[in-house]
């Protein structure tokens, strides 16, 4: 059988592994067992658990993240809180609609071997520079004159959205796509983008910050 069927019979077999059972569960060994393969057809396809994980994270990644990439396709006049919102609804129906992807990215990092969290980390890094343009955009818009940190502002939503996806995959049922994206508008919408007045506050009034 040509190599590249092998690999990715090797790489199913390693994502059901750790979807069911976690990272600790894989070991070369068992994934031969899983994929029902000689153990060294399964070094013929990687010489390593190190390679093979890392293939399966690339892999798993790709497939994850095509089906958010396009919600970051946006006119320039967009309503980033909407876009914001949008790219949540994805994130949380692409977690309910196939969650094995999603397990290799949001299983807490104690759990996970440091390679994996290497490369989980790099995504993160992506995703906070995506989120940052983004919350660059609310804060240029905003009437308010009260200041965010736009650099904590990312971190927060990115941290929020693993949790929620979190409870997505471990309690579908009572933390439903709907209900999340419901909560983050409740959260995010107080940011209602208006136009941004020229004229600066002097001396504002306590009163005056907290009606901002």
């Amino acid at each position: 059988m040509p190599i590249g069927v092998r690999r990715e019979q090797v790489l199913d077999a390693a994502l059901r592994l750790i979807s069911e059972h976690g990272y600790g569960s894989a070991s070369m060994e068992a994934i031969a067992r899983e994929a029902d393969l000689a153990k060294p057809v399964v070094y013929k396809a990687y010489p390593g658990l190190g390679p093979l994980l890392q293939a399966l994270l690339q892999r798993e990644e790709e497939r994850a993240f095509s089906t958010l990439s396009e919600v970051m396709l946006r006119p320039t006049d967009a309503d980033p809180i909407g876009i914001l919102l949008s790219w949540l609804d994805r994130l949380a129906h692409a977690v309910v609609d196939n969650p094995g992807p999603w397990r290799l990215i949001l299983i807490p990092p104690d759990e996970t071997p440091a390679l994996v969290r290497e490369h989980v980390q790099a995504g993160r890094e992506l995703a906070l520079q995506l989120l940052g343009s983004l919350i660059g955009e609310v804060v240029d818009r905003r009437a308010s004159h009260v200041p965010i940190d736009q650099e904590l502002f990312a971190h927060v939503i990115l941290a929020a959205a693993e949790h929620l996806g979190r409870l997505l995959l471990r309690d579908p049922d009572n933390y439903p796509p709907d209900r999340l994206v419901a909560f983050a508008a409740s959260v995010l919408n107080p940011l209602q983008l208006t136009p941004r007045t020229t004229e600066l506050k002097t001396n504002p009034t306590p009163e005056s910050i907290i009606h901002d």
